[in-house]
């Protein structure tokens, strides 16, 4: 994989920034804008069932059905990173609000956005900006990985809060009908089979796909971000920050040491080591709206924590990754 450079790492961080903050910036002006504001709601409803439907399906798609299965046992090793890195926020989030004495609803809020975050919205844009197509296979691994535990383990979460309890079917129907996970299941028939997709598919998603797909993903974060006062919920912008920015992290490098990796030889570890980084998820404020939760703590959690991994964790693991 090539090395990023200090004007490649300066580039692509400038330019995820300028499509977060369009989007960010589109909702704020929507919103001082009456005439605009539901037209603008609209537009960006389909926007995100766009992505969800089409541009993240085929971004997975893409990333995986390009290799051979020997290419894939090679750099599979991306869902042991990403399984220990969310176990160990998912467990030391629980044992800090067991030890704090937490509502239940405090501590649903500390552990899913401690142990659930943007691997795919937000990680695989970041990853192809500074590690380019050949960092999304293990990256698109990595991302389904949490995806799935995220659609079990956060949806029975948020219905236990909400006490809308969910049957262990309705939970496998979420996994079933991701349609991200869908298109990992179809890749990786294509893999088994050893039915490799058209130079001409692989290479049209290259050129003329990856690009307008990763910049609409970035402003529909963007756009999900809301300026919520801060004060109220400094402690758990403190321990969900130490857990997405140090324990995970640290324990993925953990795993990279365990596996014998080599962060600057391997495929792996460079984009693990970046989706460990990256803040709560877009999902866990889609999760606090269905199910009624604290919409203001969610977002505060989502805004405040994505400034930070963009502008500060991400900017110190690469310095020490390159």
């Amino acid at each position: 994989m090539p090395e990023a450079t200090l004007e490649t790492i300066l580039g692509a961080t400038a330019y995820i920034l300028l499509l977060l903050f369009t989007g960010f910036f589109i909702r704020i002006i929507s919103t001082r804008i009456k005439r605009i504001e539901q037209i603008t709601k609209l537009c960006f409803r389909y926007l995100n069932m766009f992505v969800l439907w089409g541009a993240l399906p085929a971004v997975v798609f893409f990333s995986i059905a390009r290799y051979s299965l020997i290419q894939i046992l090679g750099f599979g090793n991306a869902i042991f990173l990403a399984s220990i890195g969310l176990g160990a926020c998912f467990v030391s989030s629980m044992v800090i609000s067991h030890i704090a004495g937490d509502s239940k609803e405090t501590t649903i809020a500390l552990v899913m956005n401690s142990a659930f975050m943007n691997v795919s919205y937000l990680g695989l844009p970041v990853i192809y900006a500074l590690l380019g197509i050949e960092g999304l296979g293990p990256g698109a691994l990595y991302a389904m990985m949490i995806g799935v535990l995220h659609l079990i383990f956060g949806v029975a979460m948020a219905s236990h809060a909400s006490k809308k309890r969910l049957g262990l079917g309705s939970l496998i129907e979420h996994v079933v009908t991701f349609p991200a996970a869908f298109a990992l299941i179809v890749a990786l028939l294509f893999v088994g089979l050893g039915a490799p997709i058209p130079t001409a598919a692989r290479d049209f998603f290259d050129v003329y796909l990856a690009k307008p797909f990763f910049a609409l993903m970035l402003v529909v974060v963007g756009y999900q971000m809301h300026i919520v006062n801060p004060r109220k919920y400094f402690g758990l912008l403190g321990m969900v920050g130490a857990i997405r920015f140090l324990v995970s992290p640290l324990v993925t490098y953990l795993g990279v040491i365990m596996l014998g990796l080599s962060v600057a030889a391997d495929i792996t570890p460079k984009p693990a080591l970046i989706q460990s980084v990256m803040p709560p998820a877009i999902f866990n404020l889609i999760l606090a709206s269905n199910y009624k939760l604290d919409p203001k703590l969610y977002g505060a959690l989502f805004f405040y924590l994505t400034l930070v991994s963009l502008l500060i964790a991400l900017p110190v693991l690469l310095y020490f990754i390159f």
